[in-house]
């Protein structure tokens, strides 16, 4: 029997004691990008992306500024056309940001004004679908702004599989950005700021973690999407992709986020040790918003 079919077999109970808690769906793909090892749980199944979309606005912003069609230290007024809802991070109008300020805004404190100014700039959710697709990633579909994810009625949607697959083409520098955009990315990514119970909760402290979150209100006692996808990188210098969506979960936050990071960490232990070794799954225990 091929090792990683039995790695799976092994290991779907301990996933499922992960899941068990959150209720609803919750999809979980992870893969080592050294080895090529995976894990994963409705990998191939669509899950609603909430703020995770704004990682491809910000692969798009960064490709149309190495064409020049963009500018970072333009200036963009800001005014009561562009509120928008958001629990962290909202810039308040009216304002004047840079458009590299409003990148900053969009991923490290996942700042819905800025992603809506961001994606009107870029000539809309269709563009950014389109570079997605022309990087060659199936399986991630924007058809929305954060005006229209605010209704409740839709969502852009993506498969943990294909949200990994975007990951990898970010760690291999295979996104087509130019060296300087790449690492300004990578560097954003770093600094996230919200989620930090989520792929870092239940890490060794110091864990490098790059990541994008994304987080549904709670509508009639379920939440629609509580997310978060990044690059986690193990001692061994090893990055690992992984994506974990938990969708139309009726449970609370703190729990919703506690399977995140466990699933995170299941990942990080089973990398963590060579081919053919026993993983130790982490115990049901604790280790925010978009």
């Amino acid at each position: 029997m091929p090792f990683l079919l039995l790695l799976l077999i092994v290991l779907d109970p301990s996933l499922q004691t992960i899941v068990a808690p959150a209720g609803g769906r919750v999809g979980f793909a992870a893969v080592d990008l050294t080895t090529g090892r995976t894990l994963g749980l409705h990998q191939d199944e669509p899950f609603p992306t909430q703020s995770v979309f704004k990682l491809p606005i910000a692969i798009e912003v960064l490709h149309q500024v190495d064409a020049k069609k963009l500018d970072l230290d333009r200036a963009i007024l800001l005014g009561a056309a562009d509120a928008r809802r958001g629990p962290t991070g909202t810039i308040a109008v009216p304002a004047k940001r840079t458009v590299g300020e409003l990148l900053e805004a969009m991923i490290i404190h996942s700042d819905n004004v800025a992603c809506d100014k961001l994606l009107a700039l870029l000539g809309g959710a269709g563009v950014v679908d389109a570079r997605i697709k022309k990087l060659g990633v199936e399986g991630i579909t924007i058809r929305y702004s954060e005006l229209e994810m605010g209704t409740g009625k839709v969502d852009n949607t993506a498969t943990p599989t294909a949200e990994v697959a975007l990951l990898a083409k970010i760690a291999r520098g295979q996104t087509g950005l130019s060296a300087v955009s790449a690492k300004r990315l990578d560097d954003l990514l770093g600094r996230v700021a919200t989620g930090p119970n989520r792929l870092k909760g239940a890490l060794p402290a110091g864990t490098p973690v790059a990541h994008k979150t994304g987080t549904a209100e709670t509508r009639d006692g379920k939440t629609d999407a509580t997310n978060d996808v990044g690059l986690i990188t193990l001692p061994n210098g090893h990055r690992v992709a992984i994506a974990v969506f938990v969708h139309a979960s009726p449970a609370d936050e703190a729990t919703r986020e506690r399977t995140i990071a466990q699933l995170a960490r299941l990942a990080y232990d089973t990398f963590g040790v060579p081919p053919g070794k026993p993983a130790t799954a982490p115990s049901p225990s604790g280790g925010h918003r978009p």
